[in-house]
């Protein structure tokens, strides 16, 4: 499975312990990071690793001395395994990075330089809006809702699939029709007011 799929996997909760697992931890970490700062999440994150390594491992040593047996390091197996990432591997990331870097920049020179006035103005009004959205919420609750939305949207769309397309058509539907009369209106209006002005000036001469 690539990346994506392995993503979509999770999200759809096709494994249930996995999924509960990863929005279990991503949900935990988040919501230390809104009460702690970055640093002490990371530090007792750490120390909570290495208590229950070292638990272990005396554990492990206590009953290897009580059985007189001698099976090792307990840790052995891991320790052994390669945990270096291989160049080829990392210039890889790095170039696929790098290739959305280079695409966010040349789009950020494009918007900023105003090199099409609609699609710069569409990212002020977006600049805008979010202003007000930064001044309800911070970035560590928007993470929160955005992960309680990402594991719970995607399966409860899947069960209803069939009504959320049906009830969206709908809408469209609506919309279109509502656009459609405004736009009628706003027509009429224009031609009427170019008429009133024609004959005010018609009479004025």
């Amino acid at each position: 499975l690539s990346d994506l799929d392995f993503v979509i996997d999770l999200v759809h909760w096709r494994d249930p312990k996995k999924s509960g697992v990863v929005f279990g931890v991503s949900l935990l970490l988040l919501l230390s990071l809104a009460a702690f700062s970055v640093i002490s999440v990371v530090s007792y994150l750490l120390l909570a690793l290495l208590c229950v390594t070292i638990s272990f491992r005396i554990y492990k040593s206590v009953i290897q001395a009580v059985q007189k047996s001698n099976d090792g390091h307990p840790f052995k197996a891991l320790m052994e395994k390669d945990v270096t990432v291989p160049p080829e591997t990392f210039r890889k990331h790095v170039d696929v990075c790098l290739t959305h870097v280079n695409h966010v920049l040349k789009q950020m020179s494009r918007l900023f330089l105003v090199e099409d006035l609609v699609d710069s103005l569409k990212l002020a009004v977006v600049m805008w809006l979010l202003t007000y959205v930064g001044a309800v919420f911070n970035g560590i609750t928007i993470l929160i809702l955005a992960d309680i939305l990402l594991f719970s949207v995607p399966p409860i769309y899947e069960k209803n699939k069939v009504r959320v397309i049906s009830f969206s058509c709908k809408s469209c539907i609506v919309c279109f029709k509502k656009a459609f009369i405004v736009e009628v209106q706003i027509r009429d209006y224009i031609t009427i007011t170019s008429i009133i002005i024609i004959n005010i000036a018609a009479s004025s001469n």
